[in-house]
């Protein structure tokens, strides 16, 4: 196994949608008082950070989760919600991988991530998933055919927009939440993963 430590720009969240669940709905009535979780307006360049995502094309998706450091609330995430399950079939996927960083930044984010709120995070975690394989030459190519933005549908039949910014692709939700991929094109046994900044959030 090869390990991959690269050099990625993480950018500032994004702000949070309408939970499902009581208690991450009250998180996000509070949202405009959380200072790093911010609107799609508010992206802009943060410091560099070496990113711990540890990956091959020999394993699958939810396999090489559990081996990337970076990556360990999507994977406990996964486990809890059962889309490891998914994550481990044929498929082929693209998944949008938020760092721990990412999650830390949801708005009252332990609760966020409790058995509590497992519904709704399992909704979240499909948000990030794409059935075919979407590398980043895919994209581009999408977004040059699409005037400058292309639209991917979601594991739960909602939109992702995806459209560049200062070299990087940009991960919108319907809500206009944003997300940037700062470790793309990671091969998988059953798809390829997009690590990106932030959480994004179905309606």
């Amino acid at each position: 196994m090869k390990k991959i430590i690269l050099s990625a720009v993480l950018l500032a969240s994004v702000s949070v949608a309408q939970a499902q669940t009581g208690a991450f709905a009250k998180a996000a009535r509070n949202v405009k008082a959380t200072p790093n979780f911010q609107k799609a307006d508010s992206v802009t360049q943060g410091e560099p950070k070496k990113l711990a995502v540890v990956m091959t094309a020999q394993k699958s998706i939810s396999d090489n989760a559990v081996t990337s450091p970076d990556l360990s609330d999507f994977t406990k995430a996964l486990a809890q919600t059962n889309v490891k399950n998914t994550l481990s079939t044929a498929g082929p996927f693209t998944v949008f991988a938020p760092t721990n960083t990412a999650f830390e930044a949801v708005p009252d984010a332990a609760k966020f991530l409790s058995a509590e709120n497992t519904n709704a995070l399992r909704k979240t975690l499909f948000h990030h998933v794409v059935t075919g394989k979407w590398t980043s030459a895919n994209l581009q190519d999408a977004i040059n055919k699409g005037n400058g933005r292309t639209v991917l549908k979601t594991m739960t039949a909602q939109n992702l927009i995806v459209s560049k910014k200062d070299n990087q692709f940009v991960i919108s939700d319907e809500q206009g939440h944003q997300a940037v991929v700062v470790l793309p094109d990671q091969e998988q046994k059953n798809g390829i993963v997009h690590v990106v900044s932030a959480v994004l959030m179905p309606k």
